[in-house]
């Protein structure tokens, strides 16, 4: 008997991971060069832009449940559509923007509307795609991502865009092409059930607030849910500003410490578009639990790797294994979240995973302690080891999630689900 071939799966998964990658080539051409704009363009102190910078990570927590929340009541796709034209807004403001003040407000902004976007994004995912073509499709869209910053940074710099004004117009025309495209296909194909508004009832402002109250109330008490965001924290403060921490390390003890941390972020960017797509297909039909083990030991193998390293292709070697963790670990976050989360608080559920975010700051904080206490070595270990928390919570939360050891459904042709 022949097999019913796999359905293709919709051009909206496809947009929303192509998206992913044209966004994040937008951010990295703008974001990590913001610093050399306040200083250069504004002069201001590194005190006051650090707090410019850092207070972003608040906001974005923020509007990562609330948008998330929103989108099970009114919808994912017009969340999604907002969303960009805030994006899109924010740079414009930022390219205008000649005090304090004004910065603060646009930076906020967009960390506002970027953050609100990723986790509607993920839960429309979820609404288009079957269980066991999810993780899949949430490696893509963390590869395409990655392949944006991998490019943006270089090509930036390469055409005198880096901490330049008119940085931010080319950021805003990105979103604007991407916006353009989505309303198009959405005009086009119509948005999916589940991603409309559930009730005309549920749009009035009371409504709104009452869903808005019900979604934190679920989150709050779920405990599954609230030991998965402690455990993503956790591996957030390793992950999340791992090139901080290595900045500090090489500026103290290496001669070359510039030089060796371009390598090694470099080495960082090119193993995780090289390897995504293979190390999917390996954990492909596997827990997310087996993927988070490995990820987390890699992860905890790859600090132990920075602090003992004396030399660049030790500390390259380091961030291969370290990405090598980074690979497995994310896409199987967002699809234990998947699993847990009651159809109609989808976006409730990704949305409160933002508050792992606060793990940025956790992360260079604490090693930045640990650096002035004792020295790299220790920094390293001890911030590695959060990764080893981490995945002791993972495999005691795993215990009671129903099924999660299981594999998933096998589908009748291995590749009929790929991007292409």
């Amino acid at each position: 008997m022949t097999p019913t071939p796999t359905p293709a799966p919709p051009p909206l998964a496809k947009a929303l991971v192509a998206g992913s990658g044209v966004m994040s080539l937008a951010n990295s051409v703008t974001v990590p060069f913001l610093a050399v704009f306040l200083h250069r363009e504004l002069g201001l102190q590194p005190g006051m832009i650090g707090f410019i910078i850092g207070s972003s990570v608040f906001f974005s927590v923020f509007a990562g449940f609330v948008g998330g929340s929103l989108s099970d009541l009114l919808g994912r796709t017009r969340l999604l559509l907002v969303s960009l034209l805030g994006v899109i807004g924010s740079f414009i403001g930022l390219y205008h923007s000649h005090g304090v003040l004004a910065v603060f407000t646009f930076n906020a902004t967009m960390a506002l509307s970027s953050s609100a976007f990723g986790p509607v994004g993920k839960a429309l995912l979820g609404d288009l795609l079957p269980p066991e073509r999810r993780v899949k499709w949430f490696s893509y869209q963390y590869m395409a991502v990655n392949m944006g910053f991998a490019v943006g940074p270089v090509v930036g710099a390469a055409v005198g865009l880096a901490g330049d004004r008119s940085a931010f117009l080319v950021g805003a025309a990105g979103y604007g092409v991407y916006l353009a495209g989505l309303g198009t296909l959405l005009l086009l194909g119509g948005a999916p059930a589940a991603a409309t508004a559930r009730r005309e009832e549920d749009q009035l402002f009371g409504s709104v607030l009452k869903g808005l109250a019900d979604s934190a109330k679920v989150a709050a008490t779920d405990k599954r849910l609230l030991c998965l965001i402690v455990a993503g924290l956790l591996l957030e403060a390793v992950h999340g500003r791992i090139s901080s921490l290595l900045a500090q390390h090489l500026s103290t003890g290496f001669t070359d410490g510039t030089t060796i941390l371009g390598y090694v972020l470099t080495a960082n960017a090119v193993t995780v578009v090289a390897l995504q797509l293979g190390a999917t297909r390996l954990m492909e039909g596997r827990s997310p639990l087996t993927s988070l083990t490995a990820g987390g030991l890699l992860t905890v193998a790859g600090m132990a790797g920075f602090a003992f390293s004396e030399t660049t292709w030790h500390f390259v070697t380091s961030m291969v294994v370290f990405s090598l963790g980074e690979i497995l670990i994310y896409p199987a976050e967002f699809a234990l979240i998947d699993r847990i989360a009651p159809e109609e608080r989808r976006g409730a559920y990704f949305g409160a995973q933002t508050f792992a975010q606060l793990g940025v700051f956790v992360g260079p904080y604490t090693g930045g302690l640990l650096l002035a206490a004792y020295d790299g070595t220790v920094m390293f270990l001890g911030v590695g080891s959060f990764a080893v928390l981490s995945v002791l919570i993972y495999l005691i939360v795993g215990r009671r999630i129903p099924g999660l050891a299981q594999p998933p459904a096998p589908k009748s042709e291995e590749h009929a689900d790929d991007v292409a």
